[in-house]
């Protein structure tokens, strides 16, 4: 899996990048170095780049003379193999553990919507 593959040695400033990417799905250096807190300087956001694609956690392609950087999996892919691996490691591959440690929040606040699809994937999730 995408995620699982290198997460475990992605520096403060990788996952940061790695996150802008996700939120954004397509985006070039200049507006990840934008984004990013206390950026550092522009050739260090390349750098960081460079070994991100090299290790195949983003994707690079050129359109005008530009670079633009994206995920190898869709954003819906990659955020669900994070989910996997954090329920996997915090809450011993229970998933109603993880969705309890969720929904059992103080500010918790769901749509109609929201609530509806729950209710019917846990209806799913509960048919032998």
């Amino acid at each position: 899996m995408w995620d699982e593959k290198h997460s475990n040695e992605l520096s403060r400033r990788e996952r940061q990048v790695i996150e802008i990417v996700m939120k954004h799905e397509r985006v070039s250096a200049r507006e990840i170095e934008e984004k990013l807190p206390d950026a550092p300087t522009y050739s260090a956001v390349r750098s960081i780049l460079r070994l991100l694609v090299e290790r195949d956690l983003l994707v690079k392609t050129q359109e005008n003379g530009r670079d633009w950087f994206s995920l190898p999996v869709s954003t819906k892919k990659a955020r669900a193999g994070v989910l996997t691996r954090m329920v996997n490691q915090l809450f011993d591959n229970s998933v109603g553990e993880a969705a309890l440690a969720l929904l059992g929040q103080r500010n918790v606040k769901l749509s109609a919507e929201e609530a509806q699809k729950l209710i019917q994937l846990i209806e799913e999730a509960r048919k032998p």
